[in-house]
């Protein structure tokens, strides 16, 4: 199970050909590809910030029909708030977002795909996927 964070879907959108064979990777494996409802979010932001909106939407809308969107849980936000106090302490601190983000992925057993690797190797037991 593979996690898409906005970093890679973006990539896709534009068409990056190591983003397109890292997908066509785990298409061939037969491994479910999700996101989260920030990276949804953050999509759809973009999208309606663009010149051409309206082509952005369609993509954007496109791309999400064929993911699963991760349910945002209790167990969710507990791990977002354990994790965010964590990092705080340890003076490491990241964005909310990221850290939602993080706490999806965590809270479903999945790995994080995604260029941001800095922000995200700071948290404990996230596995993180680059392409």
């Amino acid at each position: 199970m593979v996690c898409l964070d906005t970093s890679f879907i973006i990539a896709l959108i534009r068409r990056d050909p190591r983003a397109e064979k890292k997908l066509e990777e785990y298409v061939d494996r037969g491994l479910r590809l999700s996101t989260t409802p920030i990276t949804a979010c953050e999509l759809f932001k973009g999208a309606y910030r663009s010149k051409k909106k309206d082509v952005e939407v369609v993509k954007v809308r496109e791309i999400l029909s064929r993911l699963d969107i991760l349910d945002f849980s209790i167990d969710a936000c507990e791990k977002y708030g354990k994790l965010v106090n964590d990092l705080e302490r340890a003076g490491t601190p990241i964005s909310d977002l990221d850290a939602i983000i993080a706490s999806l992925a965590l809270t479903h057993n999945e790995s994080l795909v995604t260029s941001d690797r800095e922000n995200f190797e700071r948290i404990s037991g996230l596995i993180i996927e680059s392409w």
